[in-house]
């Protein structure tokens, strides 16, 4: 009985250490000269991104870096009736690739980059697949991404006035999405390069997105950050010559808290249910 007891000892520490083990294992190499994005004077790279809303659900993002560039992020969403989801996306520069440890099932992204270091496609090596093809100015500022799974696909194209970022619209397979930014007075300056709220995801979930915005990896950011964000159509503009609603986006206000230097650490929506996003820098 005492060998089986000792057996049984030895494979759980066994097991422990596979489960401890931080990278997923992948299989994807190729030669590949990964180009980093060079951000500007007074960036900030964000270790952290803390959703939470007022009906108790909540979103945590970790970022790791190895120097400079953005080596992991890790997202725990928790919620109402004991929901809980976790993944972790790891960044390998010296095969050009993405890897996602998901609960589901791990995927593994290749991608190419443009002279600035911002990601122009992302093909998904577990399936042979593309998966996004993007697009960018001479100003690396994404206009138009191509988002592509099995059931669908997606065109976005984004605007841009004098460095910021103005609209984004998705139309694919019965779908139709829009979002309009405002610069109002008191718009801060983007002085760490955050994301602005609300913006389209792609082919990651919104904070892997927004952090690696933030590492350059989507090319630019905003100069300013929006005051107002107009999404949701507003279906009350519904009448019997036009039932589908008038072309009318809702108006949401966004509040900033900045520190002493002028960088954002929080803002808040009124959007329902109403949330608030801390930001951690690194």
């Amino acid at each position: 009985m005492k060998i089986f007891k000792y057996l049984a000892i030895a494979l759980f520490a066994v097991t422990m250490v596979a489960c401890g083990d931080d990278e997923p294992k992948s299989n994807f190499t190729r030669e590949f000269n990964m180009i980093y994005p060079v951000l500007p004077s007074g960036h900030k790279m964000i270790s952290k991104i803390e959703q939470n809303y007022d009906n108790g659900d909540r979103t945590v993002a970790t970022a790791t870096y190895e120097g400079e560039h953005l080596k992991s992020v890790n997202v725990v969403t928790t919620g109402r009736n004991n929901y809980s989801n976790e993944e972790t996306i790891y960044f390998d520069y010296a095969n050009g690739a993405i890897i996602c440890d998901k609960s589901i099932q791990d995927v593994t992204y290749s991608f190419e980059v443009n002279a600035d270091g911002a990601i122009t496609r992302l093909k998904n090596e577990t399936t042979g697949r593309s998966a996004a093809s993007l697009q960018y100015s001479y100003d690396n500022e994404l206009e138009m991404a191509q988002i592509s799974t099995p059931s669908s696909n997606d065109v976005t194209k984004l605007a841009w006035l004098n460095g910021n970022f103005m609209q984004w619209e998705s139309i694919g397979v019965n779908k139709k999405d829009s979002v309009v930014y405002e610069y109002g007075e008191g718009a801060p300056l983007n002085k760490g390069g955050i994301d602005v709220v609300g913006n389209e995801t792609f082919t990651f979930t919104k904070y892997v997105c927004a952090i690696m915005r933030n590492a350059g990896l989507f090319g630019a950011t905003s100069a300013y950050l929006p005051t107002v964000i107009k999404k949701d159509h507003d279906y009350t503009q519904v009448t019997e010559t036009n039932p589908q609603g008038a072309i009318v986006l809702k108006s949401y206000n966004i509040i900033y808290e900045l520190d002493g230097e002028g960088y954002v650490t929080s803002y808040t929506t009124n959007e329902s249910p109403k949330y608030t996003v801390k930001i951690t820098y690194k």
